[in-house]
C-alpha cells in the first residue's frame, strides 16, 4: 500500500502534511494554552468558562490550519470509532457495505429500528469521539424509554481521496444494506450533522431527481423513511447570499473556514448537479414530492453560528413542500447539541429534543 500511496500527489492524500506543516503544527500549539487562558479569563459573551474554553479551542486549531493539518490531527473516522470503543469497553462492529464504505455499530447491532448516522466534518474531517458517543447516549437514553433502537454510523470516503458524488454513492448502499437485513424504512431515521446532514439531502434529492452522475446507484423504497435529523446543516457552501459573516464573531467555524472548506469540496462538481449538494443553490420547486420520501424532518441551527441565516432560509423553502418539518433555533453554536451535552449543559435545550424527537418517530412507526 505505502508504494501505491507514494504514487498519488500529496494533494489527493488524507493527512498528508509535508515537513514544515508538521513543525507549523508544533509551534502553533504551543500557543494554544496561552489562547485558552485568554479565552478564560476574558469569557465569551453569554457563555460560561468552561463553554468558552471549548468553543476557543475548537476555533482556533480550525483557523490555524489547513486541511492536510487538520487532518493529521484529527486522526480517521476508523481511528476515532476505535478509540470511542475502547473507551465504552466495546468491540468494534465494522460491517462492509462494499464501495469502500462501512458501518461502524454505536452500542449493540440491532438491526430493528435503526438510526443511520451521517457524521459532519465537512466531507474533509472524521467525526468526533464526542459525536459518536453522543449517539451512544441517544440509543441509551431511548432504551430507558423502551425503545430498542441501533445507531449505525457510515465510514464514508473524505475528500481528497474521494470527490462527490462518492459519499452519495455510500450514503445509499448504506441504506439499501439496512433494508437488505430486514429493515424497513420506517424503521430507519437518518441523523447528520452539518455535511452529515448535507449528505442526508443529496439523499432525498437522489430519491426526488435519481441521479446518473457517475454511475450512482438507485434507491428504490418500498416505504418513506421514518424521519430526518439535520443538525446545523451545510446548506450553502460558498456564501451564495453573503450571509455567512453573521455569525463570524461568535461561532467556532469562520465565514472564511466554512468558504474555503465549500470550495475544496464543490471545486469538481459540474455545475448541473450543484442542487445536489448545495441545497440552496437549488431551484425553487426543487424539492417538491419530498414528503413522499420521509415522513418527518428535524432541522436544528443556532443562533451563534454563521449557517444560521442560510439554515433558515432552507428551512422557508423546504416546509413549502413537507408538512412535517420541526424547526428548532436554539441558543448556540454550529452543532452546539454535541458540545452542549458534552459539557452537561441545555444548549438550549438540543441534546435532549433530538432525543425526544427520534423517540417520537420510532413510536409512530410502532403505532
Amino acid at each position: 500500500m505505502s508504494e501505491n500511496t507514494s504514487l498519488i500527489p500529496r494533494a489527493n492524500q488524507y493527512g498528508r502534511p509535508s515537513f514544515f506543516e508538521k513543525v507549523s503544527i508544533f509551534f502553533k500549539l504551543l500557543l494554544l494554552p496561552i489562547v485558552l487562558v485568554w479565552t478564560f479569563v476574558f469569557k465569551w459573551s453569554g457563555r460560561t468558562r468552561k463553554r468558552s474554553v471549548c468553543d476557543g479551542r475548537i476555533r482556533y486549531v480550525v483557523t490555524k490550519f489547513n486541511i492536510r493539518q487538520l487532518q493529521y490531527l484529527f486522526g480517521t473516522t476508523r481511528g476515532n470509532y476505535t478509540t470511542w470503543c475502547k473507551q465504552a469497553k466495546q468491540e468494534p462492529q465494522i460491517e462492509s457495505i462494499g464501495g469502500d464504505a462501512n458501518l461502524l455499530w454505536i452500542g449493540e447491532r440491532r438491526p430493528e429500528k435503526v438510526i443511520l448516522y451521517l457524521h459532519g466534518g465537512g466531507f474533509l474531517l472524521p467525526p468526533g469521539v464526542t459525536n459518536i458517543a453522543f449517539f451512544a447516549h441517544v440509543v441509551t437514553k431511548l432504551r430507558e424509554r423502551g425503545i430498542n433502537a441501533s445507531v449505525a454510523m457510515l465510514e464514508y470516503t473524505l475528500v481528497p481521496v474521494a470527490a462527490f458524488p462518492t459519499q452519495l454513492k455510500q450514503a445509499v448502499a448504506a441504506i439499501n444494506h439496512l433494508m437488505s437485513l430486514g429493515v424497513d424504512p420506517q424503521d430507519i431515521q437518518l441523523a447528520g450533522d452539518s455535511a452529515g446532514a448535507n449528505l442526508i439531502l443529496q439523499v432525498l434529492a437522489h430519491l426526488l431527481h435519481p441521479l446518473e452522475y457517475e454511475n450512482v446507484p438507485p434507491l428504490s423504497l418500498p416505504s418513506p423513511l421514518k424521519g430526518a435529523c439535520l443538525i446545523s446543516p451545510w446548506v450553502d457552501l460558498s456564501d451564495i447570499h453573503g450571509t455567512l459573516s453573521s455569525g463570524n464573531s461568535t461561532d467556532m467555524l469562520t465565514a472564511g473556514i466554512i468558504r474555503d472548506w465549500g470550495s475544496q469540496v464543490l471545486g469538481p462538481v459540474p455545475r448541473e448537479y450543484l442542487g445536489y449538494i448545495e441545497a440552496n443553490s437549488a431551484k425553487d420547486d426543487w424539492w417538491k414530492g419530498v414528503d413522499a420520501f420521509a415522513d418527518r424532518v428535524l432541522v436544528t441551527a443556532g443562533r451563534e453560528e454563521c449557517l444560521n441565516n442560510e439554515i433558515i432560509r432552507f428551512k422557508s423553502v423546504f416546509e413549502t413542500f413537507h408538512s412535517h418539518v420541526n424547526m428548532q433555533e436554539h441558543s448556540g453554536i454550529h452543532n452546539d447539541p454535541f458540545y452542549a451535552w458534552e459539557l452537561g449543559e441545555s444548549g438550549g435545550g438540543a441534546p435532549d429534543m433530538i432525543v425526544d424527537w427520534l423517540q417520537a418517530g420510532f413510536q409512530e412507526a410502532a403505532v
